[in-house]
């Protein structure tokens, strides 16, 4: 309501009403009081009809009408102010709210400023605009400018806390070339994808590899997982004359089925295939080499006297499967051994390599897991991690496995070229 007097209805700062046959007296209130009324045009959302609003006023030994109300709710705050840029947001007129007491027949009417209220929604405050993020080191500042005045020692300490935390932009910016010729100092030498991608390549558990192979059997380089020259300390001979079962065992140091099936049906040829049967056996030998303690791996020559093999071959395996500690010795001054998560993910990858190049590049998760003593999800994550893709079994293998209850005994996996390896994910496991 504006200020335009009636004429003769209102004189001074006292008046009487006659409208109705009865006096009504007005007066105009300005003394200092702590809530003040505020007439508010929202440009935006309109608050619910319950919402509270807080008033703060700034502090100066001049006259000072302006002032900013706040208030908020789960998703909106609301910031009005009734000042732009040092100067009121409307001229020439004032706007006063009577109060009127129907008991005394008063109306009592006080200034009331004139705030316009912007509508902040809280997701957005990060692409909010400079004039909002004015308004709101406005209101901090004001809030803080009352903790001082009224606030407790303890409110006291903690603005003086952040006001000392604050960071100085004009010192940022003549710092700004510096800081910046610092990042790109530091991020020149840090890899880019291609590097850590190539890194990550590297750094798989697998025998070499081709990843541009036409076929399985191109895939793999079997030269890498056991040359010949390495191959030629392996006596596949004397396996080959045993006649039976029974000398097959004495001869190889592990029980598993897979490898005794592959060794009958070598040996069950007209003319063993040597060279498939050195394979099998150094299968045999990691096998166990699996199964070795932490205790017996300190000690090599333990080592050696367990796989059963000549010392060329326990160098070989252990050159590529075990770590030596460094500083640590065996009370006879010889270096203790150990297997590492790395090492073990590299040996398992070779077993798995070994035992799909003796099977066609085709291998039934379940049964192998059955024949290493391991999880069937284990096993399949071993698989995958050579490049196999797990595929529904034929008619004939699901005949073969009829009765099994375990969903993955449905499955095989099949090595294919070219070869896709898993992606690791951000534990940098595949």
């Amino acid at each position: 309501m504006g200020t335009k007097r009636k004429q003769a209805e209102v004189s001074g700062s006292n008046a009487t009403s006659d409208t109705t046959g009865q006096e009504v007296s007005i007066s105009i209130d300005r003394s200092p009081a702590n809530i003040q009324p505020v007439l508010a045009k929202f440009l935006a959302a309109v608050p619910p009809v319950a919402s509270s609003f807080s008033t703060y006023k700034y502090i100066s030994n001049t006259k000072n009408d302006d002032c900013i109300v706040v208030s908020e709710t789960d998703k909106v705050e609301y910031v009005g102010q009734n000042f732009e840029n040092g100067k009121p947001v409307i001229n020439g007129c004032r706007y006063m709210i009577g109060v009127y007491d129907p008991k005394k027949d008063t109306v009592v009417f006080r200034q009331a400023p004139y705030v316009r209220v912007n509508t902040v929604i809280k997701s957005l405050k990060n692409s909010r605009g400079v004039a909002e993020r004015t308004n709101q080191n406005q209101v901090m500042q004001a809030r803080n400018d009352l903790g001082v005045e009224f606030g407790s020692k303890k409110q006291k300490a903690g603005i003086r806390a952040e006001e000392r935390n604050k960071i100085n932009m004009d010192s940022v910016r003549a710092d700004m070339d510096v800081i910046g010729a610092s990042i790109e100092q530091r991020t020149s030498s840090m890899p880019t994808a291609q590097d850590i991608a190539k890194d990550n390549e590297n750094a798989r558990p697998v025998p070499k590899y081709d990843p541009n192979a036409k076929t399985a059997a191109e895939i793999y380089d079997m030269e890498d997982v056991l040359s010949k020259s390495n191959a030629a300390f392996i006596n596949a001979l004397a396996l080959s004359k045993a006649t039976d079962a029974e000398e097959h065992r004495k001869l190889v140091p592990v029980r598993s089925e897979f490898v005794a099936k592959k060794i009958e049906q070598i040996v069950g040829q007209k003319k063993p295939d040597l060279d498939l049967l050195r394979r099998v056996m150094y299968l045999a030998y990691l096998i166990k080499f699996v199964n070795i303690g932490r205790k017996a791996m300190q000690s090599r020559e333990t080592c050696v006297r367990t796989l059963c093999c000549s010392p060329e071959i326990a160098n070989v395996i252990f050159d590529k499967f075990a770590d030596c500690v460094a500083g640590a010795a065996n009370p006879d001054g010889s270096p203790v051994y150990i297997k590492t998560a790395a090492s073990e993910s590299k040996l398992m990858c070779h077993i798995f390599v070994l035992m799909l190049s003796l099977n066609n590049w085709i291998l039934i998760p379940t049964e192998v897991a059955a024949d290493l003593g391991m999880e069937v999800r284990t096993a399949m994550r071993y698989l995958g991690s050579v490049g196999c893709k797990m595929e529904a079994l034929s008619s004939s293998g699901d005949a073969a496995t009829k009765g099994r209850k375990a969903a993955s005994s449905n499955k095989k996996a099949v090595l294919k070229a070219p070869i896709k390896f898993p992606k690791a994910n951000l534990r940098g496991k595949n």
